[in-house]
């Protein structure tokens, strides 16, 4: 029981003694993973903008025949809970591998293992700040000056780095063991993307059915985010939620940060 609480602290210790160590790497593997391409790190920006288009017209246009939601244009709502899906679904997946891409750290030198998952996030974190500036920009061009309530957009991607790094620990020990989890992962996403309220109101549900839609945490980012955009709410606001989504969080870096230690001895032999 005790290792429960104590290899938590065992991962945030040796990340925070690594912070230096940790930015030069997600640096390095922000360009290592867009290396090759004439354009580098901005196709991580055009493979959003270009889903954002494709959402918009087939379900603004195509299926909802351009109507609004909450007196806001489609396309407006559609970016704004958008964006922190793209963070989570590349990181969800991207991080999930960081083990067994970068195994020549785990299997060749004396290297801080707990960090590679947090330089994996932190790389993807890059590419989703660029995005947000750029979302700013358009509800700019849009009318929606920018106000205060933008601030909390500091606030959720950071909630969202932390929540992605806890959940790391668990997704990349496990697919270090089996590469069923990989694929089990890209299968989740995907499911994940439907159930979530990105595309669709949450209003449209209700009851039992709209409590389990709000206990899966990305709605937190998703609701967070056009909260901060558009409803012009503050995340204190609504509390519970709040203490709910930290709840979620804290207990994930406890059960991930447990099967870490445990299975971190096995790396090596295993990969």
């Amino acid at each position: 029981m005790m290792d429960f609480f104590r290899y938590p602290w065992i991962m945030i210790k040796e990340n925070f003694i690594n912070t230096g160590r940790t930015v030069e790497m997600s640096l390095k593997e922000l360009n290592k993973r867009y290396s090759g391409a004439a354009l580098g790190a901005f196709w991580a920006l055009v493979k959003p903008l270009l889903f954002i288009g494709v959402y918009w017209f087939a379900v603004s246009v195509g299926i909802r025949g351009g109507k609004d939601i909450n007196e806001h244009p489609y396309i407006l709502y559609l970016v704004a809970g958008i964006i922190p899906w793209f963070f989570i679904s590349e990181t969800l997946v991207y991080a999930g591998k960081s083990l067994r891409n970068n195994k020549h750290l785990v299997t060749k030198m004396v290297y801080p293992v707990s960090t590679i998952p947090t330089f994996s996030v932190l790389s993807q974190l890059y590419v989703h700040l660029v995005m947000t500036f750029i979302v700013v920009v358009i509800f700019a061009l849009a009318g929606q000056a920018p106000n205060l309530y933008y601030l909390q957009l500091l606030y959720y991607s950071f909630a969202m780095f932390v929540f992605m790094t806890v959940l790391s620990w668990t997704t990349s020990a496990l697919i270090v063991v089996s590469r069923d989890f990989e694929h089990l992962i890209k299968s989740v996403t995907q499911m994940l993307f439907w159930l979530t309220p990105i595309i669709w109101h949450i209003g449209n549900v209700t009851g039992v059915l709209k409590l389990v839609v709000m206990a899966n945490p990305i709605n937190y980012f998703v609701s967070g985010y056009r909260d901060s955009l558009l409803n012009q709410r503050w995340f204190y606001d609504n509390l519970g939620y709040t203490f709910y989504f930290w709840g979620v969080t804290i207990t994930l870096a406890l059960v991930g940060a447990f099967l870490f230690g445990k299975l971190k001895d096995e790396f090596a032999d295993i990969l």
